[in-house]
């Protein structure tokens, strides 16, 4: 009777511990945590592309700052009667191409010059060249219309024409009072201030170039690279600005037309 106990008992343990052993087996687990989809990227649209200031083109060359911080243009390393010469240049061009009605007295200011310096005007004309000629010889009148078409070529450039013309309304009043013995002191005033027109647009046109470039490194992809604005700013030589040269304008005026343009 005691080994039938003993052996009930192994036996009642044996099938108890199995069906703790089951029971364990199938108990439920856990859910798992089924975590979403992550969501799309955001896609950020780039930036509008630089767009050139003043309406000016895509891509040109800017003429290059020299040692002593002036931009390499036709109106360097010339003598005071050509500074006075070449302010001619710059007045002439502003009555032909300032016509807004605020500017319209630039072209009376300017007959008036040359009536009231006529003299004066000849004498320059005749001293700059004779200095062609010294330095040219026969190429001397050749030389010098090519480098006076430069010059109208140089103050006739489109995107500064408001600035211009502001500036030379006043110094053309200034021009047409003075007396003639101090006008070729008064353009080597007078040049630099028309110059610093085309000076401040440059350095603006720099900063618009340094902006366009980091632009098409951060969003400038191969086809945005092929966009006309993109492949523009890419080219490295440009035309300059007065690659193309046009004859210089002419105006009827109390002043015989000379080789000076």
């Amino acid at each position: 009777m005691a080994r039938f106990r003993a052996g009930h008992i192994l036996y009642v343990a044996a099938i108890t511990g199995l069906t703790i052993t089951l029971s364990a087996c199938g108990a439920k687990q856990a859910p798992v945590a089924v975590l979403p989809p992550p969501p799309p990227p955001v896609v950020v649209a780039p930036p509008r592309m630089p767009a050139p200031p003043s309406n000016a083109m895509l891509a040109m060359a800017v003429p290059a700052l020299r040692a002593d911080g002036l931009r390499e243009t036709p109106m360097r390393d010339i003598d005071d009667n050509e500074k006075l010469w070449y302010f001619r240049a710059a007045f002439n061009v502003a009555a032909l191409n300032c016509q807004n009605a605020e500017h319209y007295r630039i072209t009376d200011d300017y007959n008036v010059f040359l009536k009231t310096h006529r003299r004066e005007l000849d004498r320059v004309n005749k001293v700059v060249e004779a200095k062609y000629r010294k330095m040219h010889g026969a190429e001397s009148a050749r030389i010098r219309d090519t480098e006076n078409t430069q010059v109208y070529n140089f103050f006739s450039f489109p995107p500064v024409k408001a600035d211009f013309c502001n500036a030379a309304l006043v110094l053309g009043q200034e021009a047409a009072a003075l007396p003639s013995t101090e006008l070729v002191g008064f353009a080597g005033r007078a040049l630099p201030q028309l110059e610093g027109v085309f000076d401040r647009f440059y350095a603006v046109y720099e900063s618009y170039q340094s902006d366009l470039q980091r632009w098409i490194a951060l969003y400038g992809s191969p086809e945005m690279r092929a966009a006309p604005g993109a492949m523009a700013a890419d080219q490295s030589v440009s035309s300059p600005v007065s690659s193309q040269l046009l004859p210089p304008p002419t105006l009827q005026t109390v002043l015989a037309p000379d080789s000076g343009g």
